[in-house]
């Protein structure tokens, strides 16, 4: 009798405790999809002079960037009790945030200089500067990623989704910096998205062990 009463009050606890990496794989998952349609309309279409698919690849890019900034914060904090993804530590909570921050501002300074801004000639300052920005905003989701990976909060192959969407965004950067071929450039960018989604649906489907 004791132990099936533990059962059933155990029970909303464990359903409560699902609800943060649900929420947050969602959110991955349906940035990953908006991305990877934003990312077909700049390919396949001119949206910088189309008034349609240029609408359209805003409100996509946007809803995106917006969806996987709000994912860091279950990802960081759980379901506000600061027992996220990254159990208890201080690093790894300022690396997720800190990288939701950067992510901002890095997709809102690609559209600035892409499409509201494109004559406008950079100065080495400014290409360095961005340059520092995207690197910084890669090794806070590495950083998050590692941090994720030691705390074991979530299981199964969820742990290591964050990592790896780090690790594929330096090789989309890598190309990007080294490759002048624009068909291998397109492919890595939806091989990015495609993480993206694969990584949403492992963390939304993952099972949480007690953080540490």
């Amino acid at each position: 009798m004791t132990a099936t009463v533990t059962a059933v009050r155990s029970s909303p606890e464990s359903v409560s405790g699902r609800a943060w990496p649900r929420g947050a794989g969602i959110l991955i998952l349906t940035g990953g999809v908006l991305l990877t349609a934003a990312t077909a309309l700049e390919v396949g279409t001119d949206v910088s002079s189309e008034p349609g698919p240029a609408a359209g690849f805003w409100v996509l890019f946007l809803a995106s960037t917006l969806a996987h900034v709000a994912a860091m914060f279950p990802l960081a904090l759980g379901r506000g009790d600061g027992q996220g993804a990254v159990g208890s530590s201080l690093v790894g909570k300022i690396a997720l945030l800190g990288f939701g921050a950067f992510f901002l501002a890095n997709q809102s300074m690609y559209l600035l200089a892409a499409y509201l801004l494109p004559t406008a000639a950079p100065t080495d300052g400014a290409m360095v500067f961005l340059f520092a920005m995207s690197a910084v905003q890669g090794v806070l989701l590495l950083v998050g990623g590692i941090v994720i990976v030691r705390a074991r909060v979530l299981t199964g192959a969820a742990r290591w989704g964050i990592l790896v969407l780090s690790l594929v965004g330096f090789a989309l950067g890598a190309v990007i910096n080294a490759s002048s071929i624009e068909a291998l450039t397109n492919t890595m960018y939806f091989v990015s998205t495609g993480a993206q989604i694969v990584a949403g649906l492992l963390i939304a489907r993952a099972a949480v062990a007690a953080a540490k």
